[in-house]
């Protein structure tokens, strides 16, 4: 930015400040100039001042300046006055600044020097260049980044002078300044001046590897499209980081000739280096890469070939398509593969009308590829050509065809898969079919109301899909869903009414709860007894459930439970309940041997809750005796000590 454009920006920020600040202050801005400049004066906090040096950074004028110089010196506050002084458009600073340069040492010297880089001030070039040599590495260093910010011909000269002579330590910092000239210069239009500095850097010796490889890249952007010899150098580069910076510098300049350069020699390259060319071919998208794409694509060394299917996906366009699907028939499982995914993401309708020609061949893995196609593109068009290939002679053809009509399916494909499910042959087509009607039921904004489709067809199903027709009715839930559950639960075929048993454990909702207690107290097989009961307290154990209803639960079970095992699932049920009345319902099973240690668990894990809760002090007197007895039958050490010092905070509850 040039002085008086920097002039002018700073000027429309004072203005716009002073309009806003004359309206209402701002959290940016709380108080005027002066206000700001006697708090610097004053035996304000350092905080305080660091404030005023951010609002001064705004609205200050020149009346500050020699507040904010008087503060350089200081370690604490030096770095907020520059942040005032780099900000504004006042000449004097830059004056005082340069004067700091012989007042000041050590970090705060540093920091001014970083200023006048920062202001870009073309009067400091003389006094900066003096302090290149200075025994401070880290004085020298700045002064050679601020000359590179500055970039005026004679801190380039500068820099250039004295960089032969510089000491390793301080050699990056020289360079990055000079960099800095030539970035400056380049974005000016003085190429001819940044080519100068690119190429004094790469060509002198001694210097370290990413500085020549940084100004080797530099070299050839600043020499433009139209001088290509640099880049066709480094691109034959023995030197690894060498290539790679022509390769990186290929991706700033545009023109098929670079594209052209690129390619010209690809075939001769070490593999790991054509890969990273074929990369940049791709990133370029250049067209004029496409002939020796294909070539790479179809044969030569796996790794090559794997980059230049990515690199053609990522150019794109219909040329490709023909090459992707050549190459989907390819022997190395790896090359297809890669081919097949980058053929599905492609756009246009050429890639959709190939997947539906793989799906009408006769060959099945064609037909496999062309589900795939259909599936990662979303071809909600090819549903009806789905519909057909799951009756398809090939069992993973069916399958295939199945599963991706539950990812693009809606309502309107239901009854059909409704009618699959049902004359479905194999478990394998049955159990796709299931899962494809419960996937798009799911998608359905009310799944419920499609319960009326599985309903018609349930009670002419044969067994195995009216058991099928059951757990979708379970997924997707409702009262009439419920209703032919509960029905079904009465069936006179074992597999159907062990099937809805099971459906009926698996409901979402309480609605099934009562069923399932009546199953548990009522069922004849012992099995069907023992999943109605095990799903009834996996409700009852349900923390989103209100605390009552839980209870409610439990003591509905109480009754029922017969066996150890039944026991137990009813004691985690209440130990997962913060109530003190859980503890009526766990005391009892505390004196049997085969409860005792979960009874124990229960009593602790209910006691843990309330105690850390705000009822702790009304709960505590209902806790102690069970705690108490936890503790003195459980045969688990840990468990005894945790009811010893939850009985522990009981008794302090209670001041006993």
């Amino acid at each position: 930015m040039t002085p008086t454009a920097f002039a002018l920006t700073a000027a429309a920020l004072v203005l716009g400040t002073t309009l806003t600040l004359g309206q209402k202050p701002t959290p940016l801005v709380t108080q005027s100039p002066d206000k700001l400049v006697a708090v610097l004066q004053s035996t304000a906090s350092q905080k305080e001042k660091a404030e005023a040096c951010r609002e001064l950074a705004v609205v200050g004028t020149k009346d500050a300046v020699p507040v904010l110089v008087g503060l350089l010196a200081d370690e604490k506050l030096s770095h907020m006055a520059r942040y005032a002084l780099e900000a504004m458009p006042d000449p004097g600073v830059d004056t005082a600044l340069r004067q700091a340069l012989t007042q000041l040492r050590g970090r705060p010297l540093v920091g001014v020097i970083g200023s006048l880089g920062v202001r870009r001030d073309a009067r400091a070039v003389e006094p900066l260049a003096g302090l290149l040599a200075n025994d401070d590495p880290d004085v020298a260093q700045a002064a050679a980044r601020a000359l590179g910010s500055i970039a005026t011909p004679e801190a380039g000269k500068a820099l250039q002078r004295v960089l032969p002579k510089v000491p390793p330590g301080n050699q990056l910092a020289f360079c990055e300044g000079l960099f800095r000239c030539a970035e400056t210069w380049l974005a000016k239009g003085q190429r001819k001046e940044a080519i100068a500095i690119y190429e004094s850097l790469r060509r002198q010796p001694g210097l370290l590897h990413q500085v020549r490889s940084g100004a080797l890249r530099g070299e050839i952007v600043a020499r433009g499209a139209g001088d290509l010899a640099l880049l066709r150098e480094g691109l034959a580069s023995k030197d690894y980081i060498l290539f790679a910076a022509a390769v990186r510098a290929s991706l700033e300049l545009r023109g098929a000739e670079v594209t052209r350069t690129l390619t010209a020699n690809l075939a001769g390259l070490p593999a790991d280096n054509r890969i990273v060319v074929i990369k940049a071919l791709g990133q370029r998208r250049d067209a004029a890469a496409l002939p020796t794409l294909f070539a790479t694509a179809k044969g030569g060394d796996k790794g090559p070939r794997l980059a230049a299917i990515h690199a053609l996906a990522a150019l794109g366009g219909s040329a490709t398509v023909p090459v992707f699907v050549e190459l989907l028939g390819e022997g190395d499982r790896d090359i297809a593969q890669t081919a097949q995914e980058s053929l599905a993401s492609l756009p246009g309708k050429e890639v959709d009308q190939v997947a539906m020609s793989k799906l009408a061949s006769a060959n099945s893995g064609d037909r496999l590829t062309g589900l795939d196609l259909v599936g990662r593109r979303r071809m909600t068009s090819a549903l009806p050509a789905l519909l057909q290939a799951a009756g398809d002679s090939d069992a993973q053809v069916r399958s295939g065809a199945l599963k991706r009509l539950g990812e693009l399916g809606g309502p309107a494909e239901v009854p059909k898969l409704l009618d699959l499910l049902l004359g479905a042959k194999e478990n394998s087509d049955r159990e796709a079919a299931e899962q494809a009607v419960t996937v798009v039921c799911g998608r359905a904004e009310k799944p419920e109301s499609m319960a009326g489709q599985m309903l018609e067809r349930l009670a002419q199903a044969q067994p195995a899909p009216k058991s099928a027709l059951l757990r979708v009715l379970t997924s997707i839930g409702g009262p009439e869903a419920l209703k032919a559950v509960r029905t079904a639960t009465g069936d006179s075929n074992a597999e159907v009414k062990a099937a809805a048993i099971r459906a009926l454990g698996s409901w979402k909702t309480t609605d099934a709860a009562p069923d399932l207690l009546a199953l548990a107290r009522d069922a004849a097989d012992p099995a069907d007894r023992a999943v109605a009961l095990s799903s009834f307290l996996g409700l009852a154990n349900n923390p989103d459930l209100p605390t009552d209803q839980r209870l409610a639960m439990c003591r509905q079970a109480v009754g029922v439970i017969q066996r150890a095992e039944e026991k137990k699932l009813l004691l985690a049920a209440l130990g997962g309940i913060p109530s003190a009345d859980a503890l009526p319902l766990i005391a009892p099973w505390l004196d049997e041997a085969a409860t005792k240690e979960e009874a124990s668990a229960a009593v602790v894990a209910v006691a843990d809750a309330l105690l850390k809760g705000p009822t702790a002090a009304e709960a505590a007197p209902r806790l102690m005796e069970p705690l108490r007895k936890a503790a003195e039958v459980t045969g688990n050490t840990e468990l005894a000590r945790r009811a010893k010092a939850a009985l522990a905070r009981a008794e302090s509850k209670t001041g006993k």
